[in-house]
């Protein structure tokens, strides 16, 4: 008898509690960050390449602190605005204050490849891998007014089986630049 109303209290408590449990509600302040890809190369930027770099982004700039823009018109309007103008730290400013951003990120693709080779200089010694990675790489954060840039450039000749990607190599500058613009140790 004394467990029955052991497990009856027990019940009667654990349906109370949720029953009357207060809301809890966190508000955040969400600051606003927008990654924005300008494919100068004629199109070479893939939803993979685009979708590793976003990560790279995401990790710099995660909630509970900043959302990254899944508004497709703020990275439009901001690449539209910058196409044929030298990118500055005044320029993204601008941009920051018009489209309502914390933070932009900016990737300038002119030249990405990896063509395999069969034989370089008329030997066969084959395989190799002709790998070009060539970008600039933008980051304003208004808190601060910080401004940093970075270029890519890749071309060279490798190993099949020793080499990286373009797009991972664009992937890993991008992470320093946002890296070290937060003040984080840099991930290599």
């Amino acid at each position: 008898m004394k467990r029955l109303f052991i497990c009856l209290m027990l019940f009667l408590m654990a349906v109370f509690s949720v029953v009357q449990s207060p809301s809890v509600w966190a508000d955040f302040d969400e600051k606003p960050v927008a990654f924005v890809v300008m494919d100068k190369s004629g199109g070479l930027v893939d939803n993979s390449a685009y979708t590793a770099w976003r990560q790279v982004v995401k990790w710099a700039y995660h909630f509970p602190y900043y959302k990254v823009s899944e508004d497709g018109t703020v990275q439009d309007y901001i690449s539209n605005a910058l196409w044929n103008i030298k990118i500055t730290k005044e320029n993204l400013s601008e941009q920051a204050k018009k489209n309502s951003m914390d933070v932009i990120v900016i990737v300038v693709l002119y030249d990405m490849d990896e063509t395999i080779l069969s034989s370089v200089g008329g030997f066969n010694t084959g395989p190799y891998v002709n790998v070009v990675a060539i970008a600039d790489l933008y980051a304003y954060k208004k808190d601060g007014d910080k401004f940093l840039k970075s270029k890519v450039r890749e071309r060279a000749i490798k190993d099949l089986g020793n080499y990286e990607k373009p797009q991972e190599t664009i992937r890993w500058a991008l992470s320093k630049l946002v890296n070290t613009i937060e003040g984080r140790p840099i991930i290599d």
